[in-house]
């Protein structure tokens, strides 16, 4: 099979990173930045989202209505490697040959077909020391927005009052709906920049914001949402930022 793969950008046209890895993707972004983005990647499909869809939550029910009748895979624009998290030996377990990543999500697409899983991403893990090889494949869990895909008749949709958050969302809502999912953790796509780069959700997501989200959630899905805490393998945490625990 072949899913259509997507990328929400905004601000930085010039900056693309994910198309280095996935050139067959396309570029959804503000109307007003269409014709710099296409002069900037000009080998790259992109589509303008019309001016009154603004944030990051409004553009990605955006692109879920627009291709409803596809399956899609939305990747953000700062992925910068692909990592086998089960790698061991010398050598690198960085993929970064195109094919083979395109091969690695179009196989999981599949593979969450054939198990009538409607969502499924990939690994959260930045460090590869916390990959659990007996947990190579889980079916509930965090399922990040920046590597996420969406298999046709999901019946799924973003809470718009959101600003960001809305993978947590997402993925709570997964589990409320339809029990379970598809979560690969042998592979990471690692994306870089998350809180410092120019551009992106980084032009609104603040301190403030991603408690007040928080809390939004925590009144949505209750103990499900935690407040993450720093820990042996992270000791930096955000203020705001926000983990999953399913009853199962």
């Amino acid at each position: 099979m072949s899913i259509k793969i997507v990328c929400p950008s905004k601000g930085r046209a010039n900056n693309v990173r994910t198309t280095r890895l996935i050139p067959s993707l396309v570029l959804v972004v503000p109307a007003g930045e269409a014709e710099d983005y296409k002069a900037h990647n000009p080998k790259t499909e992109v589509v303008g989202v019309p001016s009154h869809i603004r944030g990051i939550t409004h553009t990605r029910q955006w692109i879920l209505d627009n291709w409803a009748s596809e399956d899609v895979f939305m990747i953000d624009d700062d992925v910068v490697s692909v990592r086998k998290n089960y790698f061991y030996g010398e050598g690198s377990g960085t993929i970064d040959d195109p094919d083979t990543i395109l091969e690695i999500i179009n196989q999981t697409a599949y593979i969450s077909k054939q198990i009538n899983s409607r969502v499924f991403s990939f690994s959260k893990i930045r460090n590869p020391l916390e990959y659990n090889a007996f947990s190579p494949i889980i079916h509930t869990g965090y399922m990040n927005a920046s590597f996420c895909g969406f298999i046709r008749g999901h019946g799924l949709a973003y809470d718009l009052n959101l600003s960001e958050g809305e993978d947590h969302y997402i993925s709570c809502l997964t589990i409320y709906m339809h029990r379970y999912c598809l979560i690969d953790n042998r592979y990471s796509f690692i994306t870089d920049g998350n809180f410092t780069a120019i551009g992106g959700c980084n032009d609104y997501r603040t301190r403030e914001s991603m408690i007040k989200n928080s809390l939004y959630l925590r009144q949505k899905f209750g103990e499900a949402i935690q407040y993450k805490e720093p820990t042996a393998l992270k000791q930096n945490v955000n203020i705001g930022e926000r983990s999953l625990k399913f009853p199962y």
